[in-house]
C-alpha cells in the first residue's frame, strides 16, 4: 500500500470513528397527529404537534412548542393552532413521552379555541373514564371511550414526521473537521521527514 493511500485510509478511519461517537442533538420533533377514524364519527383529525425534544414531560405543557390540528367533516372544519389569537389554549396533565418515533400520552391533553367553545381532548387516564372527543361550535361532534394505538396504557397520539431526523451538533461537526485537519497535517509532516532522511 502506498503512503498516499495509507494516509487517506487513516484520515477516513478518523472521520468514521468520530461520526460514530457523535451524539445527535434534536432541535425539536414534529409529530403527525393520529387520525383514529373508528372513534371520530366520520370526522377526520389531521395536523401536527411539535415538541421541544425527546423526553418525558409530566404536567409540563411548555414542552409542546407548536400545534396545528384541523378537525373536519365534509365542508365543516375547525383549526386548533397556536399561530392564531384565541386558539392557543393548551392543557396537559399526566405524562407526555416524546421519542424519535412517536408521541405517547398517559394522561390528559386538550387543545382549545375560543375558550371552551372548541375543544379537542385526549384523555388516556384521569378522573373520568378514557375519552377521545371534539367539540366544535359548542357541539360535541365525536366522543369515544376507545383509542388506538395504545401501548402499555399510553395512547400514541402522534407519529414523528419523516423530516424529524437527528441533526449533528455544529460544535461536534467543528471538532470532527479539526480532528481530520490535525491527522492530515501529522501525516504530511511525517511524509516530509521521510523525504529529508532519504
Amino acid at each position: 500500500m502506498t503512503r498516499h493511500v495509507r494516509s487517506w485510509a487513516i484520515a477516513a478511519l478518523a472521520v468514521f470513528a468520530l461520526a460514530g461517537a457523535a451524539a445527535p442533538s434534536f432541535a425539536g420533533i414534529v409529530y403527525n397527529v393520529t387520525n383514529y377514524a373508528d372513534g371520530q364519527n366520520g370526522w377526520s383529525v389531521n395536523g401536527t404537534i411539535s415538541v421541544s425534544g425527546a423526553g418525558t414531560y409530566t404536567d409540563d405543557a411548555s414542552a409542546i412548542t407548536a400545534w396545528d390540528v384541523i378537525v373536519s367533516k365534509n365542508t365543516a372544519s375547525y383549526q386548533f393552532t397556536n399561530a392564531l389569537a384565541g386558539h392557543n389554549e393548551l392543557e396537559l396533565t399526566g405524562a407526555l413521552t416524546a421519542s424519535t418515533g412517536k408521541l405517547d400520552l398517559l394522561g390528559f391533553l386538550a387543545l382549545r379555541g375560543n375558550g371552551f367553545v372548541n375543544i379537542l381532548n385526549w384523555n388516556a387516564v384521569g378522573m373520568m373514564s378514557p375519552q377521545y372527543s371534539a367539540r366544535i361550535d359548542s357541539t360535541w361532534v365525536f366522543n369515544s371511550s376507545s383509542f388506538s394505538p395504545v401501548e402499555s396504557g399510553a395512547w400514541t397520539i402522534g407519529v414523528a414526521s419523516p423530516s424529524a431526523v437527528p441533526e449533528i451538533d455544529p460544535a461536534t461537526g467543528g471538532s470532527a473537521l479539526s480532528l481530520v485537519a490535525g491527522v492530515l497535517a501529522m501525516i504530511e509532516q511525517r511524509r516530509r521527514r521521510a523525504m529529508l532522511v532519504a
